[in-house]
């Protein structure tokens, strides 16, 4: 692999060069691990970097995974830990967040459209994003809830056929 490169869109970036460019896995592999990612509360780039790491090097690979995952995130957290300390009686420090909120929630749906591509057609998956999405937004419930519900209906619509499924 390459140098590991500081982005906000890391598992996108894990699977263009797994799946697109490397051809190691296939996609549908990778989502998977993506999706089991997201449930475990250590974080989804964390799991998807054990899971991986492990893969193609055992236990040397997860610790490389892991280091090559960490290493710039905390490198990076120490300098604007630094930079705050410097900047928290300044003017500028509350025009931050102004401007950098609507760039950090432009990666974030950017990488929703392109882990989603093959969802955004008529399909069940759809149906099943678009109501999680309305549930999410609309109704107090939990997420988890959201997520059980999403799968038993998905379960129950993939095996009657309403859908291609995994």
């Amino acid at each position: 692999m390459r140098p590991a490169r500081v982005e906000l869109d890391q598992p996108a970036i894990l699977e263009d060069e797994l799946v697109h460019r490397r051809k190691v896995v296939s996609r549908d592999d990778f989502l998977t691990h993506y999706t089991l990612g997201r449930l475990v509360p250590s974080g989804t780039t964390s799991a998807l970097a054990v899971a991986y790491g492990y893969r193609f090097g055992g236990l040397s690979g997860t610790v490389a995974a892991l280091g090559g995952l960490l290493l710039p995130g905390v490198s990076l957290t120490i300098l604007l830990t630094a930079l705050y300390a410097a900047l928290r009686s300044s003017p500028l420090l509350p025009l931050l967040s102004r401007m950098l909120l609507p760039a950090a929630l432009a990666f974030i749906v950017a990488a929703a459209f392109r882990f989603g591509r093959e969802v955004f057609r008529p399909s069940l998956d759809l149906l099943l994003a678009a109501g999680a999405l309305i549930a999410a937004v609309a109704l107090p419930l939990h997420p988890c809830l959201i997520l059980l519900a999403g799968g038993i209906i998905g379960a129950v619509g993939f095996s009657r056929g309403g859908g291609e499924g995994p």
